[in-house]
């Protein structure tokens, strides 16, 4: 890819920041992309705590934005400048602009309907929270109404509801992911290839595979507790019997159909085996944009929620699988992303 990486501070006046490293994560398993930048020690004046920092790719075949395509906006959360033998440098370390609704607490029970009125649904309540913070809020597709189910109540006292948020979301298939802009997308587990011609090919694309069965995490039994001593679980008949996760779920908003939900994700996310995949190049090659023609609206960098073709006969894989997480890292030399890879069963009932 003949690309090159913008960093710029939008906090003051769009400054263009000089870097030695960067690591980006986008997981559909956390609403923020997390940011990581090194930078030189004469950057230090030019960065602050909560400063809006963007990373952009210049690449003359990318024929919207400009030819600068966001990758990410975060907000700083800390600047560490450190000082050795090996050198001086700058850590930048920030998570999109969704950071502010997970780290706030406070009340609200503006949700909270009577039975003569109607429900609001799981997207007009993430839009208002959102709204709150001054974060764009959408829906994928964006061509289709509202495809969320109503929420009969939704309240929460001196806490953030982002968990409350999830739980719903969960129960209802949808997940929610920050996109290079700031905003959030709301969209269900994608369920076929990406037509711009994302694909892991052992030979090609992909340098290195690893596949893992991670059996620490797992458990026969996931039990889950909630109001007056009600109890739901699923079980993982593949774990031997006496590993056992409970999982506390109290409130007002919390039904028997959401505990057994909970259960049910927490034991397919858990059982599911995963493939890391290093690529060159954060995205499409330059053949494969130039293919694209126009690029608006189209996927150009990899991202979470994409199912991909993948074939690695090395390591027994022949099929289209979720791409989980992203980590893309650069320095002046190099630029690779690190893919984890799942089956779409992992993020559903």
């Amino acid at each position: 890819m003949s690309s090159k990486i913008i960093v710029t501070n939008y906090s003051r006046s769009g400054r263009e920041l000089r870097w030695r490293r960067i690591w980006i994560r986008k997981s559909l398993d956390s609403i923020c992309h997390a940011l990581e930048l090194v930078l030189p020690p004469s950057e230090r004046p030019n960065v602050r705590r909560h400063d809006r920092i963007q990373v952009r790719i210049a690449n003359p075949l990318i024929t919207d934005s400009g030819g600068r395509r966001l990758v990410t906006t975060a907000l700083v959360d800390e600047v560490e400048t450190a000082a050795g033998a090996s050198g001086h440098s700058v850590t930048v370390l920030g998570r999109s602009p969704a950071r502010d609704i997970v780290d706030s607490t406070w009340s609200d029970d503006r949700w909270v309907n009577p039975e003569t009125t109607t429900p609001h649904t799981l997207a007009e309540i993430v839009g208002s929270i959102a709204e709150k913070f001054g974060i764009d809020f959408a829906w994928l597709p964006t061509d289709v109404p509202d495809p969320t189910g109503h929420v009969n109540f939704f309240a929460w006292q001196n806490e953030t509801p982002w968990q409350k948020i999830i739980t719903e979301a969960d129960s209802q298939e949808f997940l929610f992911t920050s996109n290079g802009a700031g905003g959030l997308h709301l969209w269900r587990v994608a369920h076929a290839p990406r037509v711009e011609g994302f694909h892991v090919t052992e030979g090609q694309n992909a340098r290195s595979i690893t596949l893992r069965e991670n059996g620490a995490e797992q458990f026969h039994r996931y039990v889950v507790t909630g109001n007056f001593e009600e109890v739901e679980e699923a079980v993982d008949h593949e774990c031997p019997p006496g590993r056992v996760m409970t999982i506390d779920m109290t409130g007002f908003d919390v039904t028997r159909e959401k505990m057994r939900n909970r259960a049910l994700l927490e034991r397919n996310r858990r059982r599911e085996v995963r493939a890391a995949v290093a690529v060159s190049g954060w995205g499409l090659s330059d053949g494969q944009i130039a293919a694209l023609g126009d690029t608006a609206g189209k996927y150009v960098f990899w991202g979470p929620n994409f199912m991909v073709p993948v074939r690695a006969p090395t390591v027994g894989l022949d099929e289209p699988l979720l791409v989980a997480e992203v980590e893309h890292e650069a320095d002046h030399e190099a630029m690779q992303t690190t893919l984890t890879l799942t089956r779409r069963a992992a993020y559903l009932l």
